[in-house]
């Protein structure tokens, strides 16, 4: 596995996902190397989970060096290398464009997962995280589309996570985007699943309770879920909302709250534990996918569903391909405030649909994204790539 960051390191879906993939292969046999960037230098160098995931971190230079758009490919390049020669015959997989260029120079096939157009992402939430002046940043991101680009048509399969996912792949290659599989990112649906709620204090008085688990980022769309709150209020006084998660903006959010007179009904609870999360969405009477742009796939909308509770998304990216079966009702009809609230208001408004979808949304989750059926499509087409080797 080739990627950017993986979990724990960094909880990203992606981390996640590249993270819970290599320990499911482990479980069933494969022996799996992730080489991966070394987040923080308090990690080390080469390690063993105890999933049996083997992780290999490479340095990388700080994002507050000048330098750093040059210098990092050139270390992420080093890094992938000096692995790939101890490891001439195994299987390639590529989760990120950076991380994957090394490889498209190459004679050897890989198989590339698409999560996300990444030079989008980079103008869209990440500029102000990195070191580059602003007459460079724009050149950059042109520079990272076009490596993300060749990434994609030197893969010998690429791999998408929806179908919203392919058509932003047919924006770097259409024949690439043309010929992808679509397979989703996998939920634990065993640790995700139905279970009785133990509410703390403060949650025990919401009537209703909202959950989200999103990034503070302008992207996933916390703070239009915020600002939808006083409607809500109005129509649901006992409301409340908890949002697990962080980020650049959490200062602002918490103005937000504030000023909006939300510090009873909104509650930020910052990172959390597995355990913690997942009493978080079976506490949940809904959660909510407040997304503003680029969503690939939606975590935080299959893990909620495999454990019973019914989740309200935005029209944005995949959002809708998660929830269309189940019920219309489940997509806003915008990603505004004001629509995030007039859906959430009319769900609330009808606790006997929200309590017959709970059951659907857990037996969607079960047949779409257990891992027992995206871990096999995976081995297809690893198994493809070793014939394509051969």
């Amino acid at each position: 596995m080739l990627t950017n960051a993986i979990a724990p390191d960094k909880l990203g879906g992606l981390e996640r996902v590249v993270r819970e993939l290599s320990a499911q292969l482990v479980r069933a046999g494969v022996d799996v190397t992730v080489v991966t960037k070394q987040v923080d230098r308090a990690h080390p160098r080469e390690e063993v989970g105890e999933d049996g995931v083997r992780i290999v971190r490479h340095p990388v230079p700080s994002k507050k060096n000048p330098l750093f758009a040059v210098q990092y490919p050139l270390a992420v390049a080093k890094g992938v290398r000096d692995e790939l020669a101890r490891f001439p015959d195994a299987v390639l997989h590529a989760h990120y464009a950076i991380t994957g260029l090394p490889v498209s120079f190459g004679s050897r096939p890989y198989l590339y997962t698409f999560h996300a157009p990444v030079y989008k992402e980079m103008l869209s939430e990440r500029q102000d995280s990195y070191a580059l002046p602003g007459f460079v940043q724009r050149p950059a991101v042109a520079s990272l589309r076009a490596a993300e680009a060749r990434v994609v048509r030197k893969s010998q399969k690429a791999v998408v996570l929806s179908e919203f996912m392919r058509d932003e792949l047919r924006q770097l290659d259409q024949s690439t985007g043309d010929g992808a599989a679509v397979i989703a990112g996998g939920i634990d649906v065993d640790w995700f699943s139905e279970g009785p709620r133990t509410r703390d204090a403060w949650a025990e008085q919401a009537q209703p309770l909202l959950f989200t688990a999103r990034r503070f980022t302008a992207r996933t769309g916390v703070a239009q879920l915020v600002q939808a709150m006083p409607a809500v209020l109005q129509r649901f006084p006992g409301a409340r909302l908890a949002v697990a998660g962080d980020g650049r903006l959490r200062p602002e959010i918490e103005a937000d709250i504030a000023r909006l007179g939300l510090g009873e009904s909104v509650r930020l609870l910052g990172r959390v534990s597995d355990e913690d999360l997942l009493r978080w969405y079976r506490n949940a009477d809904l959660t909510v996918m407040p997304t503003q742009e680029l969503e690939g796939f939606g975590l935080t909308t299959g893990e909620s569903m495999a454990c019973g509770t019914p989740v309200l998304v935005t029209p944005v990216g995949a959002n809708p391909e998660l929830v269309r079966d189940i019920h219309p009702a489940l997509v806003a009809q915008a990603a505004t405030p004001d629509a995030m609230a007039a859906s959430i208001i009319t769900l609330l408004s009808e606790p006997a649909l929200l309590q017959e979808l709970r059951p659907r949304v857990r037996d969607h989750a079960v047949g779409q994204w257990s891992w027992k059926v995206v871990l096999e499509k995976h081995r297809n087409l690893y198994a493809h790539i070793r014939e394509v080797r051969s």
